[in-house]
């Protein structure tokens, strides 16, 4: 069986509190340039995986709010490729208790729900195919990046 070479990772420009990825491993390390979908992706597949990061629950609540158009044509894009992720660094009891214990100052202006949220992440799930993740926090979701990272490469390096 022939063994996988090693990978690069892109991060895209506006991914500002983000993984980095150094020469470890398989990994080669990180490029930095502008992503047209998703917040990461491997150097040579770019057209195979996307991953979309997500820090907070109140980010996602950004996103299905007021950038609500600007993420579900970003969801559409994903559609082209075939492996396709959004990583939440946060638990799924931290998002059902949305908007309590968050940032929020005035908690009873906000009109999104826990609830709503886990409905639309998981219609996207459901219906438009995208991996759903809740990594617990940022490190978990760099381990599961990272080893996600690795079965894609080596998924599509085996077949040419």
């Amino acid at each position: 069986m022939a063994k996988a070479p090693d990978y690069t990772v892109i991060r895209d420009t506006r991914e500002r509190e983000g993984y980095h990825f150094s020469k470890f491993d398989k990994c080669l390390g990180m490029v930095v340039r502008k992503l047209d979908t998703g917040d990461y992706t491997l150097v040579g597949l770019e057209d195979k995986i996307c991953i979309e990061r997500k820090g907070c629950v109140e980010e996602v609540a950004i996103n299905f709010g007021k950038k609500k158009k600007q993420f579900l044509a970003e969801i559409e894009r994903m559609q082209e490729f075939p492996h396709r992720f959004i990583l939440l660094e946060f638990t799924l009891e931290d998002l059902m208790k949305f908007p309590q214990d968050t940032r929020i100052p005035n908690k009873s202006s906000v009109k999104i729900t826990g609830k709503y949220i886990l409905r639309t992440l998981m219609e996207f799930q459901v219906n438009d195919d995208v991996h759903v993740v809740f990594c617990g926090d940022k490190h978990n979701a760099f381990l599961y990046a990272n080893s996600l990272f690795k079965r894609i490469n080596s998924k599509y390096e085996r077949k040419q």
